[in-house]
């Protein structure tokens, strides 16, 4: 009776190697689900239209674009003063008159009638080239 050793039956062997083959199965279609999920995921937080990147670019051309308002504002702040300026009355304001003479004189070259104009001509600026000399062959 000392002999007597368990029986196995040979299906027993086949039928747990199916369960581990069909549990890698299962490990493999879970990374994969996992992954594509993860890729998903990541698009979504890096490159969709709410992504990490495209908040980015729209936080730059939001600062870019309150500098330029911010020029445009002040540009108005200086236009409207100047209106302001030249909307006087030239006879009863003197830094109205004063203005609008320097404008006639600046932008359109006027004088009074007892005064000289001189006009210099620009430096002109040397356009002549040198030309390298080719040595004598």
């Amino acid at each position: 009776m000392a002999d007597l050793k368990p029986i196995r039956s040979e299906a027993a062997p086949a039928s747990e190697g199916g369960r581990r083959r069909r549990a890698g199965k299962r490990n493999r279609l879970r990374w994969i689900i996992l992954g594509a999920i993860a890729i998903v995921f990541g698009y979504l937080y890096v490159g969709g239209s709410y992504g990490w990147y495209n908040m980015w670019k729209l936080r730059n051309q939001k600062s870019r674009l309150q500098a330029e308002l911010k020029e445009l504002e002040s540009g108005k702040r200086d236009l409207t003063g100047e209106l302001e300026l030249l909307g006087g009355d030239a006879e009863a304001d003197e830094r109205t008159r004063f203005e609008l003479e320097r404008r006639a004189r600046e932008e359109h070259g006027m004088a009074r009638q007892d005064e000289l104009i001189y006009r210099f001509p620009a430096e002109e600026e040397d356009t002549t080239e040198v030309k390298p000399t080719d040595p004598a062959p």
